[in-house]
C-alpha cells in the first residue's frame, strides 16, 4: 500500500477472508495496530455484506467501507428431476474442519440411522478434515460409504454436472464470508440448507430460499436434510425463490454496476475525469 501510495495510486482492499475476524481477534498488539493502519489508509475497503462491514468497522472505525455483494452467472434452466428418486445432496469446498466437514458426516450417520434414502456428494480438494484417504476412512467408520462418495477437486463441466444433478445444496460451515458455492447452487435452483454463519444468513432466507441450522449441531442438520428428502414440492418451491434472487440481487449486471459506481465515486474524489485525454486513471487492487 505504501508501494501504491508513492506512485500516486488509490487502493482499495476487498476483503474475502472467512475468518479474518477471527484472526485479527487472536493477532497480538503490533499486528491489530497493521491491520488497523491498513483499514484505515486504504480508499476504500470493500466487504461482502452488511455483517462484514460490521466487523471491518470494529477492527477499523476510521475505515471507508462499502458493501459490495459477490455475484454469479445464471445458467439455463436445468430440467424438473424424476419424482420418486432419492434425494441427491451436494457439497463444493475445500475438505476442511471449519467448512463442517465432519459435522455433515456426522449428519449423514443419523440419516441413516433414521433410514433416510439418499445420497451426498462432497467435491473439492483435501484439507484439515482430511485427503481422499481420510475422507473415505471417515466414511467407513460412521457406515456412510453407499450413500456417500468423495470425488476430489472438480471444475468446469464437471462441476456443472454435479450442481445439474444435485436436489439440495448443503453449506455445514463454522465460519464463512458470502460463499460463492452458495450463490452458485441457488442459480442452478437447488434449495440450500445452510449455518447461520457470516452473511450466510443475509442471503438465505429460512423456508424460502432454503433452511438455515446452527453450526456444529449434527444432529439439527440431520433433521433439515432428512425434511428436504422427502418434500420434494418444497425443494422445488426453495429452489425456484432462489433462483430468482441469484438472477436479480447477486447477478453479473449488478456486481458490475457496483463496482463502477464504488470506482467512479473514488475518481471523482481524487479530481480526477475518468475521460481526461483518454487514460485509465490509476488504482491499485489488493
Amino acid at each position: 500500500m505504501r508501494v501504491a501510495a508513492r506512485r500516486g495510486c488509490r487502493t482499495v482492499l476487498h476483503m474475502h477472508g472467512a475468518r479474518f475476524d477471527e484472526y485479527f481477534a487472536k493477532a497480538g498488539a503490533l499486528e491489530q495496530r497493521l491491520v488497523r493502519a491498513a483499514l484505515s489508509s486504504a480508499h476504500r475497503v470493500i466487504a461482502l455484506s452488511d455483517g462484514w462491514r460490521a466487523k471491518v468497522l470494529e477492527m477499523a472505525p476510521s475505515a471507508r467501507v462499502d458493501v459490495v455483494e459477490n455475484a454469479v452467472e445464471l445458467p439455463a434452466p436445468r430440467g424438473a428431476r424424476r419424482a420418486g428418486a432419492t434425494c441427491r445432496f451436494l457439497l463444493l469446498a475445500r475438505m476442511d474442519e471449519w467448512k463442517g466437514i465432519d459435522d455433515l458426516l456426522e449428519a449423514c450417520a443419523v440419516l441413516r440411522r433414521r433410514g433416510v434414502a439418499f445420497e451426498l456428494t462432497l467435491a473439492g480438494p483435501g484439507g484439515t478434515a482430511g485427503d481422499s484417504e481420510t475422507i473415505r476412512r471417515k466414511l467407513s467408520e460412521r457406515g456412510v460409504v453407499e450413500c456417500v462418495r468423495y470425488v476430489g477437486s472438480v471444475r468446469g463441466e464437471a462441476k456443472a454436472a454435479l450442481l445439474a444433478e444435485a436436489d439440495v445444496y448443503v453449506q455445514p460451515s463454522r465460519h464463512e464470508g458470502m460463499p460463492i458455492a452458495v450463490l452458485e447452487a441457488m442459480a442452478w435452483g437447488l434449495p440450500v440448507i445452510a449455518t447461520r454463519v457470516g452473511a450466510v444468513a443475509e442471503v438465505i432466507e429460512d423456508d424460502v430460499h432454503g433452511i438455515l441450522v446452527p453450526p456444529c449441531q449434527a444432529a439439527t442438520l440431520a433433521s433439515a436434510m432428512g425434511a428436504l428428502a422427502v418434500d420434494i414440492p418444497r425443494r422445488a418451491a426453495m429452489g425456484a425463490a432462489g433462483r430468482d434472487l441469484a438472477g436479480t440481487r447477486f447477478g453479473m449486471a449488478r456486481f458490475r454496476d457496483d463496482l463502477a459506481l464504488l470506482y467512479d465515486g473514488m475518481i471523482r474524489e481524487g479530481g480526477v475525469q475518468a475521460a481526461d485525454k483518454g487514460r485509465i486513471p490509476k488504482a491499485a487492487l489488493w
